[in-house]
């Protein structure tokens, strides 16, 4: 099981995008979402793990790492925000409608985002979380990435950004099997530190990219 912490080591290099809503509302657009809630775009990530309708205790670890990043408080609303989502999910009269639910439990998230004054994320830093969400327990589901697709076209993002912030999650965890694969060899101790660190360095360059394409 993969255990690299995408959300803090992100955070290392590019900050939380926080502040308050008030901050940017004047540069908002009717028909634009520039900011998600905190309070909000943790419902969102709950919403996805539930996407296959089980919680493995990796994405849980996930969910609880990147809310605490975004909320100091998150443990104390913890709580409430898993019974608010849980309270749209028990809406379901039939398995089949179990998608949609999810679907209208994100959509009235990230609407009802642009009515508080809570702390904020940027809708691309929403879905570098809930990707980072998705791939925690390496079985990233055809209904979690439909959620996905769906919320990048809700929050108006060119495909091709999520598609390099998509490819650069499959990138490193690629990078961090090397990496195990690596420290349980019996090579000298030199050429395996070589080799690490040229691997920490690619990641650093992935991690630089993502920061930049998040930032635009």
């Amino acid at each position: 099981m993969v255990k690299f912490d995408f959300g803090k080591s992100l955070k290392k290099t590019m900050g939380t995008f926080q502040g308050t809503v008030d901050s940017v509302k004047t540069a908002t657009k009717a028909s634009e979402i520039k900011c998600i809630s905190t309070h909000n775009a943790i419902k969102v990530f709950y919403y996805l793990m539930a996407a296959d309708g089980q919680i493995f205790h990796r994405e849980e670890e996930k969910f609880d790492a990147v809310g605490a990043e975004l909320d100091p408080d998150f443990f104390q609303h913890k709580e409430q925000i898993v019974g608010e989502c849980q309270a749209q999910l028990d809406k379901v009269v039939d398995p089949e409608d179990y998608y949609d639910a999810l679907k209208e439990g994100i959509e009235d998230a990230i609407d009802s985002s642009r009515m508080t004054k809570d702390s904020f994320i940027t809708p691309k830093h929403l879905i570098w979380n809930l990707l980072t969400i998705a791939y925690s327990d390496e079985n990233y589901d055809e209904t979690e990435r439909r959620l996905l697709k769906f919320v990048v076209r809700k929050l108006n993002i060119d495909k091709a950004v999520f598609l390099e912030l998509e490819n650069s999650i499959l990138t490193l965890l690629e990078l961090e099997k090397e990496l195990r694969w690596i420290k349980t060899t019996e090579r000298p101790y030199l050429t395996i530190e070589t080799m690490v660190n040229e691997i920490a360095d690619r990641k650093n360059v992935i991690f630089e990219s993502v920061k930049d394409l998040i930032s635009l």
